[in-house]
C-alpha cells in the first residue's frame, strides 16, 4: 500500500475523531448572514475543502509534468533521428575518404 493513501487515511481518523469530540453549535459570520452550525460540520467541511484543493493542484501539477515528458520525448526523437542522419553522413564521408586513399594508392 501506498505511504500517502495510509498517512491519509490516519489524518482523516485524526479529524474524524477531533470533529466528533467538538460537537458544539458555533455561530459562523459570513459577510451577509449568519449561520449556527455544528463545530464538527465547520471542521469536515474545512478538511473536505482542503482535500479537494489539494487534489486539484496535485492534478494540475501532473498534467503539466505529462505535458513536459511528452515534449522532452519529441525532442529525444528529433535528436536520435538527427543523430542517425549523422551517422549516415559520417559512413558516407569515410567511404569517399577511403575511395579517395585508394585512387591516390
Amino acid at each position: 500500500m501506498e505511504k500517502g493513501f495510509v498517512f491519509s487515511l490516519i489524518f482523516a481518523a485524526i479529524v474524524a475523531i477531533f470533529a466528533l469530540r467538538n460537537g458544539d453549535k458555533v455561530l459562523i459570520d459570513f459577510l451577509f448572514t449568519k449561520v449556527e452550525v455544528s463545530q464538527a460540520i465547520v471542521i469536515f467541511a474545512s478538511a473536505i475543502l482542503g482535500a479537494v484543493t489539494v487534489s486539484i493542484l496535485g492534478t494540475m501539477k501532473n498534467i503539466k509534468f505529462k505535458k513536459e515528458i511528452k515534449e522532452l520525448n519529441k525532442k529525444i526523437d528529433l535528436i536520435e533521428e538527427e543523430r542517425e542522419d549523422l551517422n549516415i553522413l559520417l559512413e558516407e564521408k569515410v567511404k569517399e575518404i577511403q575511395s579517395l586513399k585508394e585512387k591516390n594508392n
